[in-house]
Order: structure tokens, then C-alpha cells, then sequence
């Protein structure tokens, strides 16, 4: 046998895996591989959720720092369309006449930090069904009831009572006793309540202390308590 021979039958006998080797092979698909340093991703995420917090705290932030309203203020007429809202009111005088209140006219008093108000005063005889007009002139203080979130007359005084065509003598008696019915009648009276969301807004700027009441030239002004510290009251 030759060598070309032996060589050719050394080929033939070679093995089916060797020819593979020398094939082509198809190209592999290289899945992504997670980051080996997720550090600077995890930064990226609080930092947005930060900003997303801020930006959700921003309003009450500029409320506390005085970049936004605190406050608000109730103007004249609404107050008076407040009160007059609480009238008539009646009440018995010894069994003898009912005293009627009606027809409230308000007015401010803000360097006293209360407010004024002069009524129609209507006296009806029980007996005989006699009826005497008059007026009637009074100023109150304001307080904040919390639990009702309710503004109202607070050390209520009467300073002038006067009644038409009543004899001298009975209108002196009558203007002598009339403010011990009159000053109960109308203390606590309700004049204005807030809403709940508003008064809980208020306090909750205000770090749970109540809100302040200032009577003002042109209304009632209800306030953020202020600071500890600072100068500011209550009406």
C-alpha cells in the first residue's frame, strides 16, 4: 500500500467530530447582565421620591413661612347678614311682657377688639296685649367655641335702652332691669361657624393652638395662632 493510499484511508477513518469543529458555529444571543453597582441607581430613586415629597409638603411649608395665606377674613356685611340671621328673639319678663330683639344693625369696634350692635326692641304686654317699640344699644367681645367651631357674643353689654311712649317712671324700671335679660339672652349667641376642614387647617398651621379672632376696620379676621413668642391676641 502507498503512502498517499494510507494517508487517504487514515482520512476516511477520521472522526465525524473533527469535521465539526472546523463548522461554522452560530453566533450567541448575550442576554443583558445585571449591574454589578446598583448603588447609583438606588441614589437616582430617592432622589425622585424626595422631590416628589417636597414638592407634596410645599404649600404647607410656604403657609408656616408666610409665603401663602393664613388666614381669612369675614367682611362686614357678611357678619351682618350673619347676625341678623340668629333675630328675632324673644324672652319673658316676669310673666308680665315678652321683650322681642329684631332688626340687628352691626358695627366694628377694632381698637377695642369687640363689636357693636343697636337693635328694634318691640315690649308686649301679656295682659292687654299693649305693644311699645324702642331701640336698644349693646357691644360684645367674640370668642373661639373649639368644640363647635363656632364664633360667638362673649361678655355681651348693654349701654342704652329706650322705649317709646312708655311713662318716665316705667322706662327708668324697665332700663334698670332689662340688661340682667338681655346681656344672658345674647351671650354665647352663635355668630358664624367654620367649616371643620378649615378650622382643622388652622390649628394644624398653627401647631394645634386655636385660631386668633381680630376685629378689623372692615371685618373679622381669623388667624393662625402665632408663634410662641410673638406679639398677636385673641378677641
Amino acid at each position: 500500500m502507498t503512502g498517499q493510499q494510507e494517508c487517504a484511508r487514515d482520512g476516511d477513518m477520521a472522526p465525524p467530530r473533527a469535521w465539526s469543529i472546523l463548522r461554522p458555529m452560530p453566533p450567541r444571543t448575550r442576554h443583558p447582565q445585571p449591574s454589578r453597582h446598583p448603588l447609583p441607581r438606588r441614589r437616582a430613586c430617592h432622589r425622585l421620591l424626595g422631590a416628589a415629597l417636597l414638592s407634596a409638603a410645599l404649600p404647607g411649608l410656604l403657609s408656616c413661612a408666610g409665603g401663602a395665606p393664613t388666614g381669612y377674613t369675614l367682611p362686614l356685611a357678611r357678619l351682618h347678614e350673619l347676625l341678623a340671621r340668629r333675630f328675632p328673639v324673644t324672652r319673658g319678663l316676669a310673666g308680665l311682657a315678652d321683650l322681642t330683639l329684631q332688626s340687628p344693625r352691626l358695627s366694628l369696634l377694632p381698637a377695642a377688639n369687640r363689636v357693636a350692635a343697636a337693635l328694634e326692641l318691640v315690649l308686649t304686654e301679656r295682659l292687654g296685649g299693649r305693644r311699645y317699640t324702642g331701640a336698644i344699644d349693646l357691644d360684645s367681645a367674640l370668642r373661639l367655641d373649639l368644640q363647635a367651631g363656632a364664633v360667638r357674643l362673649s361678655g355681651v353689654r348693654v349701654h342704652r335702652l329706650a322705649i317709646d311712649q312708655l311713662p318716665p317712671a316705667a322706662q327708668a324700671l324697665l332700663a334698670r332691669h332689662a340688661p340682667a335679660v338681655v346681656e344672658p339672652l345674647l351671650d354665647e349667641l352663635p355668630l358664624y361657624t367654620l367649616p371643620p376642614e378649615r378650622l382643622a387647617l388652622l390649628r394644624q398651621l398653627g401647631g394645634g393652638a386655636a385660631p386668633v379672632l381680630r376685629v378689623l376696620p372692615d371685618g373679622l379676621r381669623i388667624d393662625v395662632a402665632p408663634a410662641r413668642g410673638a406679639p398677636g391676641g385673641s378677641v
